[in-house]
């Protein structure tokens, strides 16, 4: 019977590969009525890179977070998905359906590539079709799915995938050619520009390498394996000039004892989402000492260790098990990763490596040791494929609000401090309940103080709105403590400036408010609302010259910010221009 299905999906892998895409289609088209949730606020709908449609250089001569003014200068160079976000922007508006539409057909096009790989990796056309089933199928790819935020980690996984396919192509050959390399780099080149987690791909092809007997010389193999590593390093130069350093800290000098058993930690986690993808959450804590009393993270060095050792005896197997151990190479420092240290979205270019191993053990390990019974392994992969079909239902609601995401979130990680922070928000501006939501910033302080990794934009926004809650209850000395807590805690921040800023323009002390807003424009030079403020001031103190300059620039952020050309048309009027007045006013009716 098995032998019969070989045949037919072997003669038929077209069809099987539509049916994949189709199961796809099915199961995540709730995705396409999600809105935009957390980090799609300010990436998507509040970036002026993504609005403005004459700013898009500028995404590729920053960090991705660099619209943020200096506080927004981290160490994540993401230009191709924040230019998908403008290209989408320009044909769709900031509509999220069509966000999600996008990534829905890069998911798409990543199963077709995931089937053709291991069609030609694991020689068995039932291992093939299992394996790129279960990588459809699992929950843990919800999150890049259901999340535009989460579109430079599918489009990263897409390049790669293509890279590693004519890579695949080039290895076919009876004496590979260096052309042939040179393409396969060239494919996997703008990977890079996704997602830092690239960085890995040339390390996945010399764990393939490795695992397969040479059909070249290591020399050989040496001068084929150059086109992917320049690729690497070209992409390293233009971070380097782009943003000053290649990352924050290094690798090599930032290595020590407790990044080494953090590692081991994180790759537990890893596993134990893969194997039980259950409470899958964008907010989840990190315990190191929990990590590691479990038994994930030794269960996990033991498979990779048992197929190091093994791969001369089954190197397909072995690779695959490499694949995922190598990819998420880049996510097991904690030093160089964000919030939370074990993101969903981290094991979906990864996961392909375990899902095509578990493909290859139904349907040829299996061969070796049962014979034709392997066929009673078929009702077992219908059952897991139910079940993380299931999952994927009941996960996806979870991303249509911001609401639902941290109602969610806050049941399933309730030890998470941001998670906290932003039902303080939700307490605050939702339900009014200001003794509530100054609980849950408390208690958020007290978790990030406590955690294993501080994150230091919990504390600051937890001050900014504590100071914000406290001025509201007219507690003027308490709530001025608070906002000058996050002004030293961190001086780049414009949130806090901002704030003290209003404080004093409500209270008429325009000059005072004028010095605080020019510090939250120095902190966000594109933020249109502080620079809304400060021409305020310099028209409330009789300077329209300079604050028919801050309504220019506002406007020139944000096209469409029509209270400022008309703020800049009456400040022009105060200094005398009525003619540039005239030209603002003949603008707004153009637009």
């Amino acid at each position: 019977m098995l032998t019969r299905l070989e045949g037919l999906f072997n003669k038929y892998h077209v069809v099987a590969s539509w049916l994949l895409m189709l199961v796809a289609v099915v199961f995540y088209r709730g995705v396409l009525t999600c809105g935009f949730v957390f980090d799609d606020i300010p990436l998507i709908l509040l970036n002026p890179f993504v609005k403005n449609p004459h700013l898009w250089k500028r995404i590729f001569l920053g960090p991705m977070w660099s619209f943020d003014g200096p506080s927004g200068q981290g160490e994540f160079y993401r230009p191709l998905g924040v230019f998908s976000f403008w290209l989408v922007d320009r044909v769709a508006g900031l509509a999220p359906g069509a966000y999600h539409l996008f990534q829905l057909v890069l998911y798409l096009l990543a199963i077709w590539m995931v089937y053709r790989i291991s069609r030609k990796l694991l020689n068995s056309e039932l291992a093939a079709f299992a394996g790129t089933l279960l990588w459809t199928l699992h929950p843990l790819h919800v999150e890049a799915v259901a999340w535009a935020s989460a579109i430079p980690d599918i489009e990263c996984a897409l390049f790669c995938l293509l890279g590693f396919w004519f890579f695949l192509r080039a290895e076919d050959r009876s004496r590979p050619r260096l052309r042939d390399h040179v393409l396969a780099a060239a494919l996997y080149f703008p990977a890079l520009f996704g997602k830092e987690m690239a960085f890995a791909f040339p390390l996945l092809l010399l764990a393939y390498w490795f695992c397969n007997p040479p059909g070249d010389s290591w020399l050989r193999r040496a001068l084929h394996w150059l086109p992917y590593a320049l690729g690497a390093a070209v992409c390293a130069a233009v971070r380097v000039a782009v943003m000053g350093r290649f990352s924050k800290g290094s690798v090599i000098r930032d290595l020590n004892l407790r990044v080494m058993w953090a590692a081991v930690g994180l790759l537990g986690q890893h596993e134990k989402l893969f194997f039980w993808p259950v409470h899958l959450s964008e907010f989840r804590d990190f315990d190191l000492a929990a990590s590691l009393r479990s038994a994930w993270p030794w269960a996990a060095l033991l498979g990779l260790a048992v197929a190091w050792v093994w791969r001369k005896r089954d190197p397909i197997l072995s690779f695959v098990v490499l694949w995922w151990f190598v990819s998420l190479l880049p996510c097991l420092d904690y030093h160089h990763l964000s919030f939370p240290l074990v993101e969903d979205q981290f094991s979906y270019f990864p996961s392909v490596g375990l899902c095509l191993g578990l493909g290859y053990l139904m349907f040829v390990g299996a061969a070796q040791h049962y014979g034709k019974a392997r066929v009673m392994l078929v009702p077992g992969l219908a059952v897991v494929g139910a079940l993380w079909a299931v999952q994927i239902v009941r996960s996806i609601p979870h991303w249509r609000s911001n609401e639902a995401l941290f109602e969610y979130g806050l049941r399933v990680s309730p030890n998470a401090s941001m998670v906290r922070a932003f039902h303080a928000d939700v307490l605050q501006f939702v339900n009014g309940d200001y003794e509530g939501a100054t609980r849950e910033l408390q208690t958020a302080l007290r978790l990030n103080s406590q955690g294993f990794r501080r994150i230091p934009a919990v504390t600051y926004n937890a001050y900014v709105a504590l100071g914000e809650i406290a001025l509201l209850k007219g507690h003027e000395s308490e709530g001025l403590d608070y906002l000058n807590k996050a002004v030293r805690l961190y001086p780049d921040g414009n949130f806090a400036y901002s704030e003290l800023g209003s404080f004093y323009f409500a209270r008429g002390d325009y000059q005072r408010a004028a010095e605080y807003f020019e510090q939250a424009v120095r902190a966000k030079p594109l933020g249109t609302v502080a620079r809304f403020f400060l021409g305020s001031c310099w028209l409330k103190l009789g300077k329209p010259a300079q604050a028919a300059e801050q309504f220019h620039a506002a406007r020139e952020a944000e096209p469409d910010y029509f209270q400022a050309y008309e703020a800049e048309a009456r400040a022009l009027e105060a200094a005398g221009d009525n003619a540039q007045a005239a030209a603002v006013r003949a603008l707004i009716k153009e637009r």
